[in-house]
């Protein structure tokens, strides 16, 4: 399974107002720069403990989706990720609904989930907050990649997430919600089989 490199689509726009005229007192001085306001979408609630992410190995990650897991989930052959450029443990698997072929990874990001959002232009527009079993999790989709795929980011321990990722390799042959709903199921089995370890 191949890591995806997504590049951004898009970035904020800012307007910028021209003030024609005569000034008595000399021109306004430039405003004083502010720090950005929190999104408070983002808010993840208190995790009810830290699940043992850190350190894990690429065959550590491969047990987090059980054989019946990943049947429902219609894939298999649960493979370590290629490193891409990066150091993110995890195991990817293929799977096949007939209609559509995808890939599902689950990796161990070393970072918060809010920087993590940041680095890979994750869309402010398709983010949602949700619990899943009492750990504050994220699911986005790559601002410009929203027909490609859905990711779901889970608050696992402090500066640790978990990042299940959706690739949809039949062009349009799932929608936004069918993405989605995989990347939550295979996130759901991650959290209940890390749960279930500790």
């Amino acid at each position: 399974m191949r890591m995806r490199t997504w590049l951004a689509a898009a970035a904020a726009g800012a307007t910028l107002l021209a003030v024609t005229g005569c000034t008595v007192n000399g021109p306004d001085p430039a405003p004083a720069p502010s720090a950005p306001a929190p999104d408070e979408s983002m808010k993840l609630p208190q995790r009810p403990k830290d699940l043992a992410v850190a350190g894990k190995r690429d065959d550590d990650v491969c047990t987090w989706l059980s054989a019946e897991q990943q049947q429902s989930l219609r894939v298999s052959g649960a493979q370590p990720v290629i490193k891409d450029g990066d150091n993110y443990n995890g195991c990817g698997y293929l799977g096949d609904t007939g209609a559509a072929r995808f890939a599902i990874g689950v990796r161990i990001v070393p970072e918060p989930i809010e920087l993590f959002l940041q680095k890979i232009n994750s869309s402010p527009g398709t983010r949602q907050v949700y619990e899943l079993n009492g750990f504050g999790t994220v699911q986005s989709q790559i601002g410009g990649g929203e027909s490609l795929g859905c990711d779901a980011f889970i608050d696992a321990a402090q500066g640790q997430t978990v990042w299940v990722n959706m690739q949809l390799q039949t062009p349009g042959a799932m929608n936004a919600d069918q993405m989605c709903e995989k990347a939550q199921t295979a996130a759901h089995s991650a959290v209940s089989t890390l749960q279930a370890q500790s």
